[in-house]
């Protein structure tokens, strides 16, 4: 969110008040007063100092540029671990990191609510190309902290009938982490 002066809100910006839960949409701009219609449908004024500017939505592309130039450099500058173990048919698990910061460049820019989301449509993305791949088994890294996104990953994973998920190996993977193995004939 960014604090800008009157002249830099118009007419259908997207706004929030600092000190409220307020959102809404900038109606009118009467020098350093705007009218903004809340979510809630009612005409509000605040002076411009009171509101910041919403981004227009979370998924632009510039919360996305720094994604590919940022793994780019993680490969390049970390050391070369000893491979993972393959599975029984010999190919390596898909690992997907799950981390927001390894997703977004700027996740301070993001409501925690679209962090969870972006997460869980980044792993159901991630899923649904590796099934269509055939790949046998995915490792998704979602980290330790409260288990909100382990408990709505899990929920994501038990909507697909073809799978079998599980505690990913702590050894290799740390605590984390949910490995998901794909059913020969399901």
């Amino acid at each position: 969110m960014y604090r800008l002066s009157s002249n830099s809100f118009h007419t259908g910006d997207r706004v929030s008040v600092i000190n409220d839960a307020i959102t809404g949409t900038v109606k009118t701009i009467d020098g350093d007063r705007l009218t903004i219609v809340s979510d809630e449908g009612f005409d509000l004024v605040f002076q411009s100092n009171e509101l910041v500017l919403e981004p227009e939505t979370w998924l632009e592309h510039k919360h996305m540029t720094g994604f590919w130039s940022k793994k780019k450099v993680d490969q390049d500058s970390k050391p070369k671990k000893a491979p993972v173990k393959r599975s029984k048919s010999g190919t390596q698990p898909m690992i997907v990191d799950l981390h927001i910061e390894k997703l977004v460049k700027n996740p301070s820019k993001m409501a925690k609510w679209e962090l969870l989301d972006f997460q869980i449509n980044s792993a159901k993305n991630q899923l649904d190309w590796a099934l269509s791949k055939r790949k046998e088994r995915i490792i998704f890294i979602h980290g330790i902290g409260e288990g909100v996104l382990k408990a709505e990953l899990e929920t994501l994973l038990r909507r697909y009938d073809n799978i079998r998920f599980y505690p990913a190996n702590a050894s290799e993977f740390g605590a984390g982490a949910i490995e998901v193995y794909r059913l020969q004939n399901p």
